[in-house]
């Protein structure tokens, strides 16, 4: 999964719509291939899903050929459920859903995820190129980026003050 905070201020006098799930992320090294954010719903529900399958894995499967190692597969399990939790705790609190802006509510800001599977998208080339795509009131707004960044480092600018 890939992830992006973005934050947004609005300093007009009508209202302005947010909407996370027309954002997009290009995997340009992948075919151009294009992936839209998840809704933050869809992705607890994808979460508990993987946590089920996880559950089922391990007890019926995994145990059942190696009795023996019982307590630590069942050890390991209870991590990976509590790592589960805790991003499905984390997705549920802090993603950016939609909204209007408005000089009542100037500001709102929230993480967008995206999925990095799927039949076309396989290993990683070093560096990925993506482009983030964020249509705002007729204008599609694109940032493009690499990770990990060029040479390893990350790269820091200093926004303005309003």
């Amino acid at each position: 999964m890939v992830s992006v905070l973005l934050s947004f201020r609005y300093n007009g006098s009508g209202v302005f719509e947010i909407r996370e799930n027309r954002v997009t992320l290009e995997f340009v090294k992948h075919s151009h291939r294009i992936k839209p954010s998840f809704l933050p719903g869809d992705l607890v529900q994808q979460l508990r899903q993987n946590a089920d399958d996880l559950t089922d894995e391990v007890e019926r499967h995994q145990v059942r050929k190696h009795p023996e190692q019982k307590d630590q597969k069942e050890a390991a399990l209870q991590r990976q459920l509590h790592e589960y939790a805790e991003l499905e705790d984390f997705v549920k609190t802090h993603s950016l859903a939609s909204t209007a802006l408005s000089p009542s509510r100037p500001s709102v800001s929230g993480w967008v995820f995206f999925t990095t599977q799927d039949r076309w998208i396989g290993a990683w080339h070093k560096p990925e190129q993506f482009i983030l795509r964020i249509p705002v009131e007729g204008v599609v707004l694109e940032f493009p980026f690499s990770l990990p960044p060029e040479g390893n480092r990350i790269e820091l600018r200093a926004r303005p003050e309003p």
